[in-house]
C-alpha cells in the first residue's frame, strides 16, 4: 500500500498540548474547576487532533513534522488515540480522588508530563528519543506514586525506580551498539539492512531484555510491577498498566520488528518469557485474591491483605507476557509477523481498556468503603452501583469471553497459527483470570463485613465523578466485544467487523513498515 507522506506539525500537537495544560493550569489557578477544566479542554483539543489524523490514516496519510524519527501512522495513531482516551478518563477520576485539594496542581502537572511521554514514545521512530522520553514517563511516573502519602508507596517507588535504572542501562547498552553497526538510531528497515545476522539478534536481544525489564516481564516485573501499580493513586495505577507498560511492549515490538532478527533461539526466548509471565502472573493474582499478600508475596506493605488492586497489578504481567509470546511467534514464522502484530495491536486494545476500568472501579469501591482489603471487605462494596457491572465486565473481557473485547485475543489464540501448547496456556491463564474476577466480585458484594464503615456515604456526590470512567469503558468493550464475536461468526455486524479487521491488518504492517511508500 503506498502511502502519502504530508509533512505536517499535527503529531505534535497532543503532546505539546496537554505539556501547556498542565504547565499553565497551575499558574492561572489554585481553583480545582479552573485546573480540571483547563486540562479537559487541552486533553480535548490534543483528542480531536489524533482522532482526525487517525481517520486521514484510513486513506493511506502519513504525517511527520521531520525525517527523523516523529511520525503518525495507522499503529501509532491508534495507540496515542487510546492513550489521550484514558489519560481524560484519569483527569476526570483524579478531580475528586484526592482528599488534599492543593496537590491537584502538580499532580495535574506531573501527569500531562507522564502522558506527554508516553506519546512521544509512540509516535518515534528514533531510538534515542524513544529512550529519553521512556525515561521522562518513569520519572513523572515514579514521583506519581508517591502521591498517595504511604510509606509502603514510597518502598514501591523506589523498587520501581531501581528496576527502570536496570532497564535503562541495559537499552542504552543496545543503543549506542545500534548506532556503532548503523550509524543512526533511526529505526527503519534501510538502516539495518546491512548488518550481519548475528549482530541483528545480539542488538534485538539486548533490547528484548532492556525493555523486558520495564515493561514488567517474568521474572523481572515480579519485583517492582505489584506493588508499583498498587499503590499508586487510582488514575496513575490505571496509566501505568493500561498504557505505560503496554506502549513500552508496543516500542519493543516495533524495534525488534523492524530489526527483524533470523533466530529461533531469540523467538524461542521470547516465547518463554512471555509464556512464563502469561502464567505466573494470572495465577499470582489468583493466589492474591484468595490467599493474600502472604503466599503471593512482593508485598510493600507491613501487613498481608489481599489486596485488590494488587491482584490486578498481578493480571498485568501477566497480560504484558502475551505481547512477548505474539512478538516470539512472529519471529518463529516470519511469513505469519503481520498476522501476530495484528494481534499485538488488538490486545493493546482489550487489555489497555480493561484493565484502566478494573483499577477505576477498584479505585470507586475503596472510596466507597475505604477498604481495600477483600479479607476485610465482604460486602462492603455492594454500593458501588453500576460499577459492580462494568467490574464485572472488565474482567471477563480479560477473561476472553465472548461479546467482549477479550474475544478478539480468544480467536487470535485459537485460530490455528499458535500451537496447542501456547493454546492452552492462554486459556489456563484466562480461567484463572475468570476464577479472580468472579472471587473478588464475590468479596466486593456480599457477606458480612469485618468493620462498619460510618462515613461510606460521605463522598457520594464526589464519587459521581468517580464512576464515569469504569461506565465509559464498559460501553466501549461490550459495543467492540458485539461488533466482533457476531462479525466473526457470521451472524451480524459482518461489513463492520470486516472494516475493523481490515483496518487492523493494515495498521499492523506500519509497525514493522513504518515509512512505508515513504523513507527506507
Amino acid at each position: 500500500m503506498i502511502m502519502a507522506m504530508e509533512i505536517s506539525l499535527l503529531p505534535l500537537v497532543a503532546p505539546l498540548v496537554i505539556l501547556l495544560g498542565g504547565l499553565v493550569s497551575p499558574l492561572v489557578s489554585k481553583k480545582e474547576k479552573l485546573l480540571f477544566t483547563i486540562n479537559f479542554v487541552c486533553f480535548a483539543v490534543a483528542l480531536v487532533a489524533n482522532t482526525w489524523m487517525l481517520l486521514k490514516l484510513g486513506g493511506g496519510a502519513l504525517f511527520y513534522p521531520n525525517e527523523y524519527g516523529v511520525l503518525v501512522n495507522s499503529a501509532s495513531a491508534f495507540v496515542v488515540e487510546i492513550t489521550l482516551v484514558l489519560g481524560l478518563l484519569g483527569a476526570i477520576y483524579s478531580l475528586r480522588y484526592f482528599e488534599d485539594r492543593n496537590i491537584l496542581g502538580p499532580f495535574y502537572l506531573l501527569y500531562s508530563l507522564f502522558l506527554t511521554s508516553l506519546i512521544l514514545m509512540a509516535v518515534s521512530f528514533n531510538i534515542l528519543m524513544i529512550y529519553v522520553a521512556f525515561e521522562a514517563s518513569t520519572i513523572s511516573g515514579g514521583i506519581l506514586i508517591l502521591f498517595t502519602k504511604r510509606r509502603s508507596a514510597t518502598k514501591a517507588a523506589v523498587r520501581f525506580f531501581i528496576m527502570s535504572v536496570i532497564g535503562a542501562l541495559t537499552i542504552l547498552v543496545g543503543i549506542l551498539y545500534q548506532n556503532s553497526l548503523t550509524g543512526t538510531f533511526l529505526l527503519t528497515k534501510g538502516a539495518f539492512a546491512a548488518i550481519g545476522a548475528a549482530d541483528a539478534v545480539v542488538l534485538a536481544s539486548i533490547y528484548a531484555i532492556g525493555f523486558g525489564i520495564k515493561v514488567g516481564v517474568f521474572p523481572f516485573g515480579l519485583l517492582w510491577l505489584p506493588s508499583a501499580h498498587s499503590e499508586a493513586p487510582t488514575a496513575v495505577s490505571a496509566i501505568l498498566s493500561g498504557v505505560m507498560v503496554q506502549i513500552a511492549a508496543f516500542a519493543v515490538s516495533r524495534v525488534i520488528g523492524i530489526i527483524s532478527p533470523i533466530s529461533d533461539l531469540l523467538a524461542y526466548m521470547l516465547i518463554g518469557l512471555g509464556g512464563l509471565s502469561v502464567i505466573t502472573g494470572a495465577a499470582l493474582a489468583a493466589v492474591e485474591a484468595t490467599a493474600g499478600s502472604k503466599w503471593s508475596r512482593f508485598h510493600v506493605g507491613s501487613a498481608n491483605i489481599r489486596g485488590i488492586k494488587r491482584i490486578w497489578a498481578f493480571s498485568t504481567s501477566s497480560e504484558v507476557g502475551v505481547f512477548y509470546l505474539l512478538l516470539g511467534l512472529g519471529l518463529l514464522v516470519p511469513s505469519l509477523l503481520p498476522v501476530f502484530m495484528m494481534g499485538i495491536l488488538l490486545h493493546f486494545l482489550n487489555h489497555g481498556l480493561s484493565k484502566a476500568l478494573l483499577f477505576f472501579d477498584s479505585g470507586v469501591v475503596i472510596e466507597t468503603s475505604h477498604v481495600a482489603d477483600l479479607s476485610v471487605l465482604r460486602g462492603l462494596g455492594s454500593s458501588i452501583g453500576v460499577n459492580a457491572l462494568t467490574y464485572l465486565v472488565g474482567g471477563l473481557s480479560l477473561s476472553l469471553i465472548p461479546f467482549t473485547l477479550g474475544y478478539t485475543t480468544f480467536r487470535e489464540f485459537t485460530s490455528g497459527n499458535v500451537s496447542m501448547g501456547i493454546t492452552a496456556l492462554i486459556l489456563t491463564a484466562a480461567a484463572f483470570i475468570l476464577f479472580t474476577t468472579l472471587y473478588s466480585f464475590r468479596c466486593i458484594m456480599s457477606g458480612k463485613p469485618k468493620m462498619k464503615v460510618v462515613s461510606a456515604g460521605e463522598h457520594e456526590k464526589a464519587s459521581a465523578l468517580l464512576r464515569i470512567p469504569g461506565v465509559v469503558l464498559a460501553l466501549c468493550i461490550l459495543t467492540l466485544g458485539i461488533i466482533v464475536t457476531l462479525g466473526a461468526n457470521g451472524i451480524a455486524f459482518q461489513g463492520y467487523y470486516l472494516n475493523i479487521e481490515e483496518w487492523f491488518q493494515v495498521a499492523a504492517e506500519t509497525i514493522v513498515a513504518p515509512f512505508a511508500g515513504g523513507l527506507v
